[in-house]
């Protein structure tokens, strides 16, 4: 059975003719006498006869349409102007190489201060952290949060600081001095490799020991490098400090 709005009043597709030709005024409230049914801007109820109606009436599907339209833009936050940072999410922590929980932690920081009113109680802090643990890592924690009670939470639940604590104690190298000596000792620039990729490596890991003089990093950095680099530093001299080599 087709239905047709018949029973508009002229005053009502007056109406409907104004806004479609250019104002913007939306009528606040149109009848449909014959239904009883009221059409609010934006608030319109969608029952089977409604939609029956909208289907046979190419212009009250159109002025529905706008009308959502509009109550939505009336209803969207205002921009405040600002250019907003696009800051990448952390990468997923398994637990399985300590030395990425540096790495992990940082990249939580960042988005702590890219959105500070999304995390400003360190409970939600907490949370954002614990979505992007897997593994291992996210097991360690499994009991504590499938067993919680109201009341008994562990520390670490609204304390950001005694989460990276926990994270830390049970999955940063043991021995990160030791490590950094390690890498340090059989650090090497490959051939063909980038000379900033060797110099950023051999600084992170030059902060992290201790001891180590001067004339000590100096000739670990030399020693390094490629052979074809050596060749030109030994075309004008080896420079006599780390800082101008």
């Amino acid at each position: 059975m087709q239905m047709h709005l018949c029973t508009h009043t002229q005053t009502e597709h007056e109406d409907a003719e104004h806004f479609l030709s250019g104002s913007h005024q939306i009528p606040s409230v149109w009848k449909m006498p014959s239904l009883g049914l009221l059409m609010v801007p934006g608030v319109m109820t969608q029952t089977p006869m409604t939609q029956m109606m909208v289907m046979d009436n190419p212009l009250l599907a159109l002025t529905n349409t706008i009308s959502h339209l509009s109550h939505a833009t009336r209803h969207r936050p205002k921009d405040s102007g600002a250019v907003h940072t696009k800051v990448h999410e952390p990468n997923t922590f398994d637990g399985t190489d300590p030395k990425k929980l540096c790495e992990f932690l940082v990249q939580c920081e960042l988005n702590f201060h890219d959105r500070p009113q999304a995390f400003c109680l360190d409970s939600w802090k907490v949370s954002f952290a614990l979505s992007f643990l897997k593994g291992i890592a996210l097991t360690w924690f499994k009991p504590d949060l499938l067993n919680a009670i109201l009341g008994t939470e562990p520390a670490w639940a609204d304390d950001y600081s005694e989460f990276v604590i926990e994270l830390t104690t049970n999955f940063s190298p043991h021995d990160p001095v030791s490590d950094a000596e390690h890498q340090l000792d059989n650090l090497s620039m490959k051939d063909g490799n980038c000379i900033n990729k060797y110099i950023v490596e051999f600084n992170h890991l030059a902060t992290q020991v201790h001891g180590y003089g001067e004339g000590a990093l100096h000739h670990m950095f030399y020693n390094g490098l490629s052979d074809h680099i050596k060749d030109e530093i030994a075309c004008v001299g080896k420079p006599p400090c780390l800082v101008n080599l």
